[in-house]
């Protein structure tokens, strides 16, 4: 679906995938109607999801995989000090320019440990483990983990579910999902296994049932703004093909 989405076939390591491709990922993004839509909801949703759980801001804030920083730029007003690593120079390039006040490190931190200057209430990393392979999943969440405070949160989106309700009737008509795998239980015990419990969850696009709705649709269309209300309950989370999830550290 998603043009940012896709993988070289002999690529394995989602790590390489974006190293330069920072000057256009903002305008693939945007050229991609679903990933538009997604991103425009995103947006939309954001802050009404840090206010439910952070009512007097984030302290301190880390964006993982920060990419051009589009998801920095939206928490950023919510916290007093914000950080942010990507290990594409690229991306940084363009987030800088967003975030100027944010602390940008070109790092790996499933393999390296740079000093972030402490531990956070808040990580977040967006358009990642829907992408990621099962190594780097597992890498990246112990990595975040150990710089998360006690009880801090998680925010992470879900973008490629094979369950999503228009994977399924796709593939019902002999469509291929290709190597989408992240599905809600997966993700569950994902987290489970690195100390994290869900804590809420905010489908999007769980109504769009056919791939033409999600080629068609603008952000703002009446039909949609009806429907994301009708479909917001988290028992639309597992056949949602976007998900804004929130994840506490025990």
């Amino acid at each position: 679906m998603g043009v940012t989405d896709k993988l070289p076939a002999d690529d394995q390591d989602y790590r390489s995938s974006h190293l330069e491709r920072g000057s256009r990922y903002d305008a693939n993004l945007a050229e991609s109607p679903f990933d538009a839509y997604m991103s425009g909801w995103e947006r939309k949703l954001l802050p009404q999801v840090i206010r439910q759980h952070f009512p007097g801001g984030v302290q301190r804030y880390l964006d993982f995989a920060c990419g051009t920083g589009r998801i920095t730029e939206q928490v950023v007003p919510f916290a007093k000090q914000s950080v942010a690593v990507d290990i594409s120079p690229s991306m940084i390039e363009e987030a800088r320019k967003k975030c100027p006040q944010t602390t940008f490190h070109l790092a790996d931190l499933t393999t390296q440990n740079p000093d972030l200057g402490g531990s956070f209430d808040l990580v977040s990393s967006f358009r990642f483990f829907g992408n990621a392979q099962d190594e780097l999943r597992e890498g990246a969440l112990r990595a975040i983990t150990q710089r998360m405070a006690p009880g801090g949160h998680l925010l992470i989106n879900s973008h490629r579910n094979p369950r999503a309700l228009y994977a399924l009737f796709d593939r019902l008509t002999g469509g291929n999902t290709g190597s989408m795998d992240l599905h809600l239980p997966k993700l569950r015990a994902l987290l489970d296994r690195h100390g994290l419990s869900i804590v809420s969850m905010r489908p999007i696009g769980a109504w769009m049932y056919r791939t033409s709705l999600m080629l068609t649709t603008k952000v703002d269309d009446a039909r949609a703004v009806r429907n994301e209300a009708r479909f917001s309950g988290e028992m639309f989370a597992s056949i949602a093909p976007d998900l804004i999830l929130v994840a506490r550290k025990r």
